[in-house]
């Protein structure tokens, strides 16, 4: 589906990419990390040179103050397992690393060195600390051993301002650059009502809409509201009575300066909670709201009402305890899934943001091909598109930790030095993001200098367009970010970016041919040359065309359009001073 087979094979390239000589990191939690799929291909070796465990108490790592780092394989492999109730990270590892070729289940990168944190799951601070410093920890062991990187982040939150100004965004920007990538999920709530906006004026200056318990026996809430730096709102909470659509108790506050405010719905048995500021990072007016409710009686609602007269507020409920609803009252509305991207993997200027879609049917998904219905949805808070990229997501083969796994997404295992290792279904951003991680640390292998604009770039001149993703723009599509990856392309640009870099190690051919359909034949210099002439013939030795060339320089890409030969094998024979070559092309 995205050609990364013809990038493991090396089809028309200089060499099979598989990620050598590049380190995956994986922030996550649910490792199993011995499982074969992490070994190289023979399952001799294990490719998990480090393992920080910010959990567990030991030794921390070299400029860190938490948690126990293991540093050979004896350690990694006596620890086990992080957690022993998660398979996440062992699924995720898999798509974007695995190796284990006794079964068909294996990833993207399986010649990748691979360094795994299980993040702080305490860290409950908005700075997500516990992540950046996984990200420096990743980077360091990467510089320290003369590699490129690429982290993968499959997790998500919707507590922030969403327009790459939080900390976590910041510091992490900061941290990236060439050889230093960062892909995160986009997140899985494409199809949640669980945002809201508006453009306030001073005569259209009300949002109102009602929190929605997602679990009736615990109803428990968080809400993220951001205005507009300079701006003011105020937010009233009412006790609102449905069935005789009225309010019957509300107070309000205003979102002013710092303060918070504890609300006592009489009549609901439970609190309201309200903490407020001006953001320091962004100086917009922030309130956070987290409701509890024990009890309350049938027919009754919290309704929340936002009330400006100018600039734009966004509501993000959680989506994990809660989301939004009009409750089907006129002037009350109902949550959307715009603005969907989360924290940690969309928001960022610098993170590569990936989104889902389907080559599986199954719950998410009525058609293969189709966008998975969960895949998230830009744009940023401050405009900009997201996410950047699509890969397959839905119904996706993985590794599955031993310590636990899911009897309904186990499809099989595998058994090697009397061990038995398990493969199993994920759906999610989740799956989709460790795939382009792999992708991208094959891109490393021939680049090693790519940065995330160079990504971004790649991606535009050669992700894939079809009947689902309809036409994207140069800009890109809050849906599909630039489209469907395309392994295979983006690595041709990523050797053209390095030509003259890998002429002097002898790892690029004098010449790179290959056909990119209808006719067309792409010739891709690595070397300079004069007086060079390129001949096309038939199976029986016939000239066909012949193109003379005075000079080539490195990097030089010429075009041969074989549209008006008939199908069959021909003969590209290219002769100058410095190179010679004949290769066999199929039309």
């Amino acid at each position: 589906e995205t050609l990364v087979d013809n990038v493991q094979s090396g089809k028309d390239l200089t060499t099979p990419f598989l990620g050598k000589d590049v380190v995956i990191g994986i922030v996550d939690n649910g490792f199993e990390y011995g499982h074969i799929n992490f070994y190289n291909t023979d399952g001799t070796q294990l490719r998990v040179k480090r393992v920080w465990n910010q959990n567990k108490n030991g030794k921390a790592p070299s400029g860190f103050t938490y948690g126990t780092e293991y540093k050979t394989t004896d350690e990694i492999l006596a620890a086990k397992y992080d957690v022993t109730d998660e398979t996440h990270a062992t699924h995720v590892t898999g798509i974007a690393a695995g190796a284990d070729h006794t079964k068909s289940y294996y990833g993207v990168a399986g010649e990748a060195d691979i360094v795994l944190v299980s993040y702080d799951l305490n860290d409950n601070t908005t700075d997500q600390v516990s992540l950046s410093d996984a990200m420096k920890y990743i980077y360091d062991y990467a510089e320290s051993v003369g590699k490129p990187c690429v982290i993968n982040m499959s997790l998500g939150s919707h507590i922030g301002p969403h327009d790459g100004t939080s900390t976590f965004d910041q510091v992490a920007d900061n941290l990236q650059g060439p050889g230093k990538l960062f892909a995160g999920a986009a997140g899985n709530e494409g199809c949640d009502p669980m945002h809201l906006s508006k453009t306030f004026t001073s005569s259209d200056n009300t949002l109102k809409t009602f929190i929605d318990f997602l679990d009736n026996s615990d109803r428990y809430s968080m809400l993220d509201i951001w205005g507009e730096p300079g701006e003011t709102f105020q937010i009233t909470i009412d006790r609102y009575n449905i069935s005789k659509n009225k309010s019957e108790y509300s107070e309000t506050v205003n979102i002013s300066g710092n303060g918070s405010k504890t609300i006592s719905l009489n009549g609901i048995s439970g609190y309201v909670e309200i903490y407020y500021e001006v953001n320091a990072n962004n100086n917009k007016p922030n309130a956070f709201i987290v409701s509890e409710v024990n009890s309350m009686n049938s027919g009754y609602a919290i309704g929340i009402t936002i009330t400006a007269t100018s600039g734009t507020v966004h509501i993000w409920a959680d989506d994990y305890y809660s989301q939004l609803t009009g409750n089907g009252l006129s002037g009350w509305t109902d949550g959307d899934s715009k603005y969907t991207v989360g924290e940690i993997g969309g928001t960022g200027k610098n993170v590569i943001s990936v989104g889902a879609y389907a080559t599986r049917t199954g719950s998410y998904a009525r058609e293969e091909g189709m966008i998975a219905e969960f895949s998230s949805l830009g744009p940023t808070a401050d405009g900009r598109v997201k996410p950047d990229i699509t890969a397959p997501g839905n119904q996706i083969i993985s590794s599955y930790s031993s310590a636990q796994f899911y009897d309904s997404g186990i499809c099989d295992n595998t058994t090697v030095n009397g061990k038995k290792y398990y493969y199993g279904y994920m759906s999610g951003t989740s799956m989709a993001t460790p795939f382009i991680t792999g992708v991208l640390a094959t891109w490393l292998q021939a680049n090693p200098t790519l940065s995330p604009n160079d990504v971004r770039n790649i991606f535009k001149k050669t992700a894939r367009q079809d009947n689902y993703t309809g036409t994207i723009s140069e800009n890109g599509d809050n849906t599909w970010g630039f489209g469907k990856i395309d392994a295979w392309n983006g690595i041709k640009e990523c050797i053209k970016m390095t030509a003259g870099i890998y002429e002097e190690k002898n790892n690029i051919p004098d010449v790179t041919i290959y056909t990119s359909g209808n006719g067309i034949c792409h010739l891709l210099f690595g070397k300079t040359d004069n007086q060079t002439t390129i001949s096309v013939y038939n199976t029986n030795g016939q000239l066909l065309k012949s193109t003379r060339l005075n000079s080539i320089t490195i990097g030089q890409e010429e075009i041969l359009n074989l549209s008006g030969f008939v199908p069959g094998i021909y003969i590209i024979h290219i002769k100058g001073n410095n190179i010679q070559k004949s290769q066999r092309i199929i039309r």
